[in-house]
């Protein structure tokens, strides 16, 4: 006998799918359900209206957007993403079933502290070898920093961030410009932000906050270091701060500038060690100003890595040395590279790894949406699944039925 719930659930998918495929792309019902029904075929609308611009309600909060891609080939990920596709094709039989299914998830994409060869198990306290350089080897104070690094994780479940649905991954990639562009000379990944385009109209026109975006940053760093980089535990990466457009409006901004005294803190704390270069571009003569506020909140050997340049041929010349092939073009300030008008960041994700190139489109920034699509749709697949199956609704739905 067919599950009525289940059956309920798929004509309505089915039905909301018809709707929007014929619906104007500037109607509001559009807007809001375009880009979950595309997160459920798993690839991009040709003209996805992700971002709400106007202020916010019921018809134009952005709505649990999701990326993806029709492709299939392998990712950098260490997940198996085809067993977790496969637990979202398989129809669970029971609440045991979808209960199973989503503590295997969990527990394929649960993460802790510790690393292996990081140094905790030879450590007679059990604490990773970066906490002890952050510490310069003070054993008091790296073991109280890594028990408030454990309480931090505890706090806001990090070890299963990966396997919750990212419901405003596009949102705040477009309240704060940032991407993976690739691996630079050393293999290093290549983590851009663009800090002066950070859009606080946006995020409030979306019912977003400071801490979705701080939430969000820990997301990627998690995927970062255990999908895209697991091993070795020493791994590094090398930052680019476009400061491109910062002004003293920013300085005079207590919201920019509290986020930003937070997320250096977050980060300083929580991921020590972990920043091989820090190359600030695109500097204006009185970023070092700005960069007075933030300095002591920064340790002596982060501040040892930091270069700060101001564009030109000497700064393209730094670029193109360290980053290598992952340069970015828009980074560039030379001849025939426009400078990038603000606004134009919200970009379409290309549709094959074909497409990527160095920027918001590389390899990088193509796997991580996948990765987040796939997870995103397995636990909507599991949540729907164990609603229809769960009895008291069972029950109710047969009731209505008989009147």
């Amino acid at each position: 006998m067919i599950n009525p719930i289940l059956a309920v659930g798929v004509y309505c998918l089915f039905a909301l799918n018809n709707d929007v495929a014929s619906a104007s792309t500037n109607s509001a019902g559009s807007r809001i359900l375009s880009p979950l029904i595309s997160a459920a075929r798993g690839s991009w609308h040709r003209n996805p209206s992700f971002i709400s611009a106007k202020k916010p309600n019921l018809q134009y909060v952005l709505f649990q957007t999701r990326g993806g891609s029709d492709e299939e080939e392998g990712s950098t990920a260490v997940i198996d993403t085809e067993a977790a596709a496969d637990v979202a094709e398989s129809t669970p039989d029971s609440d045991d079933t979808s209960s199973n299914a989503t503590e295997a998830l969990r527990r394929n994409l649960t993460f802790t502290a510790t690393k292996p060869h990081d140094g905790s198990v030879e450590d007679p306290d059990g604490i990773p070898s970066r906490f002890l350089l952050m510490k310069k080897n003070d054993r008091a104070e790296a073991k109280a920093s890594f028990e408030e690094h454990l309480a931090w994780r505890e706090e806001f479940d990090i070890d299963t961030i990966l396997s919750r649905p990212h419901t405003k991954y596009d949102v705040c990639k477009a309240m704060l410009p940032h991407f993976f562009s690739g691996r630079d000379s050393h293999n290093n990944i290549v983590f851009v932000q663009r800090p002066a385009a950070m859009d606080f109209e946006l995020m409030r026109n979306n019912n977003s906050t400071i801490d979705d975006l701080l939430l969000h940053y820990i997301y990627v760093i998690e995927y970062c270091w255990n999908i895209l980089e697991p091993g070795p535990p020493e791994g590094v990466m090398t930052n680019v701060l476009d400061m491109r457009g910062l002004s003293f409006r920013n300085m005079k901004n207590q919201e920019y500038i509290g986020f930003g005294k937070r997320f250096v803190n977050m980060m300083s704390a929580n991921y020590p060690g972990r920043s091989y270069k820090t190359l600030v571009v695109n500097a204006p003569k009185w970023f070092h100003a700005l960069y007075k506020i933030f300095k002591p909140l920064l340790r002596e050997s982060t501040r040892a890595k930091i270069v700060i340049l101001k564009a030109g041929k000497h700064q393209d010349a730094a670029l193109k040395e360290i980053l290598g092939d992952s340069l970015p073009k828009d980074l560039l300030s030379g001849e025939g590279h426009e400078a990038p008008v603000l606004g134009t960041r919200y970009f379409l994700p290309v549709e094959e790894r074909e497409q990527c190139e160095p920027g918001p489109n590389s390899l990088e920034e193509f796997d991580m949406r996948q990765f987040v699509s796939i997870f995103y749709c397995v636990n909507l697949f599991i949540f729907v699944s164990t609603l229809a199956s769960f009895p008291l609704i069972y029950l109710f739905v047969s009731f209505l039925s008989l009147i």
